[in-house]
């Protein structure tokens, strides 16, 4: 009965909670005396990257409420804070342009695009503002909270929301122009996937599982496959959504979803390619037609894009809950939860760089060049070289 009573509670708090960014880490059955896998030790390494400190300066409060992605325009960083802080940064100085306080609770940020600037909100709303000084041009309402950044293609923006829809709005006037909803289950992770834009159709995954290929002016559905099957016996078994940002290279669509698998999809021929299993609900990203992708367990691996073989896999930073990747030329970087960044070759997933930069988590790591911004669970935004 106490074991019983201790279940429920551990899960309500996981309800409760909400931000958990997956399920793995409760552990709810086995012998209470086992002993659990602890983070990955860091062991030395040979550097031939150099990460380079420029700048760092902190951004309001913690970031609770969703994924808050910094943006590249050029020589311009955009950032906001989940309290509503936005500034354009010069990338060389780390001196403001300007400043401004939406007093929004944001959760969705954020998307820099034909001059100008796109976020989302907690309470449904998707803001556009003007990207020379931020001032707002208009501000539509979603059917709930908008998780992720949003897309644009310069006539169309389209923001997803938690309850399972993608809704697309007119860029000049905020207009609603389309919504494609997708069934989601009962019980679902915190979070959506991040559209993307690629071959002239929007792309995005749901909590169900499935992709979608959308035209982004009409919102009609040119493509829609399932990443998984939904098979598990228990509610909790039958979590498989899609959370990470899916990629699209050389025609073929990749996705992944959490406690089901990697799948290729031949966007030609419109069916699967190759399929593999995974856990994940990190970004993926292609370097060097290789596929690098994050299980639940953070263990980083390299899939062939054609073949979608299994080319090598690393291991060292198990457990230590590192960021999604971000493509770094010929390498790929990724932040962990003791404030390290680790570059790493993608041809064979050795550590090539490493630097810790901040004394708490990282959990976003965005590149442009040869530089990186990364953002840690604190709002404090770093400017790194990388040579």
């Amino acid at each position: 009965m106490k074991r019983l009573i201790r279940l429920l509670l551990i899960f309500t708090l996981y309800l409760s909670l909400g931000a958990c960014s997956t399920l793995s880490g409760l552990k709810f059955w086995g012998d209470e005396d086992e002993e659990e896998e602890g983070p990955a030790e860091l062991i030395r390494i040979t550097e031939s990257v150099n990460l380079d400190s420029e700048w760092n300066k902190k951004f309001g409060s913690d970031n609770n409420f969703g994924r808050l992605v910094p943006a590249f325009s050029n020589d311009t960083i955009i950032h906001i804070s989940s309290n509503g802080y936005l500034a354009a940064i010069d990338s060389d100085s780390g001196s403001d342009l300007w400043t401004r306080e939406t007093e929004d609770l944001v959760s969705g940020a954020i998307t820099v695009g034909f001059k100008k600037i796109f976020y989302g909100t907690l309470n449904g709303d998707l803001v556009t503002l003007d990207f020379k000084d931020g001032t707002e041009i208009w501000r539509s309402q979603t059917s709930s909270e908008i998780l992720a950044p949003p897309v644009t293609n310069g006539s169309t923006v389209a923001a997803q929301t938690s309850d399972g829809k993608i809704t697309g709005f007119n860029v000049k006037d905020g207009e609603q122009k389309w919504v494609h909803q997708n069934t989601i289950p009962k019980l679902t992770l915190r979070g959506t996937a991040t559209p993307i834009l690629s071959n002239g159709f929007i792309f995005t995954g749901f909590a169900n599982g499935k992709v979608s290929m959308i035209y982004p002016d009409s919102g009609a559905i040119r493509l829609e496959i399932p990443v998984t099957i939904n098979e598990g016996k228990s509610e909790l078994e039958r979590v498989i959504d899609v959370d990470g940002k899916s990629i699209v290279s050389d025609n073929i669509l990749v996705s992944a979803s959490y406690q089901g698998n990697i799948t290729a999809i031949d966007l030609q021929q419109g069916q699967v390619a190759w399929q593999e299993k995974i856990s994940s609900i990190h970004d993926l990203v292609t370097v060097r037609s290789r596929i690098i992708a994050i299980d639940e367990k953070d263990s980083i691996k390299g899939f062939g894009l054609t073949s979608g073989a299994i080319l090598w896999q690393q291991d060292g930073l198990r457990l230590r809950g590192i960021s999604s990747p971000a493509a770094l030329g010929n390498n790929f970087a990724v932040g962990d939860f003791e404030g390290y960044i680790h570059i790493l070759d993608a041809k064979n997933g050795s550590f090539v760089g490493r630097k810790k930069v901040s004394n708490r988590p990282i959990l976003e790591v965005v590149s442009e060049g040869s530089y990186l911004v990364v953002v840690d669970d604190s709002g404090r935004l770093f400017y790194l070289s990388v040579s």
